[in-house]
């Protein structure tokens, strides 16, 4: 937890990620289909808007805030995902998020437009952080860099495949997930990226750490067997990480400077 910090064990998530190819993605769903004991739970599409400071703080201590748009925009959450590490493929990290965001969204007006009644990001952090999202938040950023969150340059159009295994007092969630990330750009083009991703998380009945811990040989063999089968690549960048270093290589940032 000292890695992590954070205090509660119960805000750990464990996961691993792998890169797919596109032309992959049809076979590995129908293989996540007709794997025994494997249930499809649901297909899901929804948009996130990831914030950072002018300097992007957050894309370079690892960390990573969005909001998370469902139901057209009707349904919003604020995510944060603290500084991580890796250990045997998979990803340690902290992860939070507020309850729905009932107060964000006012009505939907006649020419098709959400209005919402919080103006500023700042306005948001300082009156929607439930109390364990903002005491990470502090640790892992300090209060200037909080203060200075103020921009979101990077939109995704999320489609998620979620499968589900059952393992009794654990179980895994892999998933095939498609994005398609757009750079908001002020002097031309919006630059896209798109990719495809295998992701594994395994999720604990009493949401203890332990026995989490007491699975993990489970998600690793069932990982194994799926490379097995397919050419997959081990992915160490999340999905925020990953649309921005092909940003920032290209020159994308710079050029707002």
């Amino acid at each position: 937890m000292n890695r992590l910090g954070i205090g509660d064990p119960h805000y750990v998530e464990i996961e691993s990620k792998h890169r797919v190819q596109p032309e992959q993605a049809k076979d590995l769903h129908d293989y996540l289909l007709n794997c025994k004991n494997v249930v499809h739970k649901k297909s899901v599409t929804f948009f996130d808007q990831f914030l950072d400071t002018p300097g992007m703080t957050l894309f370079k201590k690892g960390c990573s805030l969005r909001l998370r748009y469902k139901g057209a925009g009707t349904r919003v959450y604020l995510q944060y995902k603290g500084p991580g590490f890796h250990r045997s493929g998979l990803l340690y990290r902290s992860e939070f998020s507020t309850k729905r965001l009932r107060h964000l969204v006012l009505e939907e007006s006649h020419h098709d437009i959400v209005h919402f009644n919080i103006e500023t990001i700042q306005h948001l952090l300082r009156h929607s952080l439930p109390p364990e999202m903002a005491a990470a938040m502090r640790l892992h950023l300090g209060l200037r860099t909080m203060k200075q969150i103020s921009r979101a340059v990077v939109i995704s159009h999320y489609q998620k495949d979620k499968f589900h295994v059952d393992m009794g007092k654990a179980a895994l969630e892999p998933s095939i997930d498609r994005i398609f990330a757009f750079h908001i750009s002020k002097t031309g083009l919006h630059p896209l990226s798109s990719f495809c991703e295998y992701e594994n998380e395994i999720k604990s009945e009493d949401g203890r750490l332990e026995t989490k811990i007491r699975f993990l040989d489970r998600l690793i063999s069932f990982d194994r067997r799926l490379e097995a089968r397919f050419d997959v690549r081990y992915e160490r960048l999340d999905k925020y990480h990953r649309c921005n270093s092909f940003f920032m290589t290209n020159g994308t940032h710079r050029s707002r400077r």
